[in-house]
């Protein structure tokens, strides 16, 4: 099992034994949004948790019949984790209220009115770069992948454990990819389940058509919570989009993804610099990470976040000065 993905998306393969109580379970993620997605399930005696549960379908198309061939029952199910609020970690939380009513939902603090509320998700996330993307053609799909959403009982913050049985998890805060994102480190397996927090070079789509770039909504933290999880002794890291590998591998896939930040990084300064004393649009930024790392098309709602926070950051620095162009107004050079 490594990073390359020797080990299938399909939501035939069926759940995966990673030793100590742990398994890698399928999503339909793949045939929905094109994207590999696993779910990881831990179990401690008759109860167990599941981290980053999918969309709201995952449950009824891959989790229940996974959790039946472990020899579980729905109503074991003690914990729903996400590892943050963006759909395809915390929009299946929800799916099952009913066959599960003592599950309890837990999120990052951070992330929880994202959880709870699509509306809020859409406005500070999805619908949050005028001029630049326009996803409004897709808002009532993201919609259908997490309302109605649920209410988040178990808030959790840097430091906090979480139990499943006698299991603990440790809260690790990473943020970056979100503000809010949290990794959960398992004591009993010493396996480290890190979400979106460590991308490397992005994650390639299931058909092999493009790939997904990597997303972080500010530089300085995506580097602290690399760092992070850098000086934990994990024995596998466990990421949601990319199979487990172990340490040797996980810790080549950790510094690949700050290598990734200080590319774009330098990038960014290079731009600046070829263009001073012109603008620099977001879109500019966000088409040339797109064609570094060979997605179609290169504007995506991955790359314009991450080129935005590149540029923020260069902000901070006096490098730049945040401006609006009018519409209609090209800018000199772009």
């Amino acid at each position: 099992m490594n990073a390359t993905g020797e080990l299938s998306s399909s939501r035939d393969a069926g759940p995966v034994d990673l030793g100590s109580g742990v398994f890698q379970l399928p999503t339909d993620y793949p045939e929905v949004c094109n994207a590999p997605l696993w779910t990881y399930l831990l179990l401690d005696g008759d109860k167990f948790a599941l981290i980053d549960p999918g969309i709201r379908s995952t449950m009824g198309a891959t989790l229940e019949g996974s959790v039946r061939e472990l020899g579980l029952g729905l109503d074991d199910l003690d914990l729903l984790l996400a590892t943050h609020g963006h759909p395809d970690h915390s929009g299946g939380q929800s799916s099952w209220g009913v066959e599960a009513p003592g599950a309890r939902i837990a999120a990052p603090l951070e992330d929880a009115p994202w959880v709870e509320s699509f509306d809020r998700q859409w406005t500070r996330f999805w619908d949050d770069y005028p001029g630049t993307l326009d996803l409004s053609s897709s808002r009532d799909f993201l919609a259908s992948l997490c309302v109605p959403e649920p209410t988040v009982d178990v808030l959790l913050r840097d430091g906090d454990s979480v139990a499943i049985g006698e299991r603990m998890l440790d809260v690790v805060e990473t943020r970056g990819h979100t503000w809010g994102h949290c990794a959960y480190f398992d004591r009993t397996s010493s396996m480290l389940f890190t979400g979106d927090a460590v991308q490397g070079r992005g994650i390639p789509s299931c058909d092999g058509a493009t790939v997904f770039a990597p997303l972080y909504v500010d530089v300085a933290e995506a580097r602290w919570g690399l760092r992070r999880l850098l000086a934990l002794p994990f024995e596998w890291l466990c990421p949601a989009h990319v199979p487990p590998m172990m340490r040797d591998e996980g810790l080549q896939f950790l510094q690949a993804s700050l290598d990734f930040i200080d590319e774009v990084d330098a990038l960014a300064r290079e731009m600046v610099s070829d263009r001073a004393p012109a603008p620099l649009l977001t879109s500019e930024l966000a088409m040339r990470i797109g064609k570094l790392i060979g997605t179609d098309p290169p504007l995506t709602p991955q790359s314009v976040p991450t080129a935005r926070a590149h540029l923020y950051a260069l902000a901070r620095e006096g490098l730049l000065e945040s401006a609006w162009i009018p519409r209609g107004i090209e800018a000199p050079g772009g």
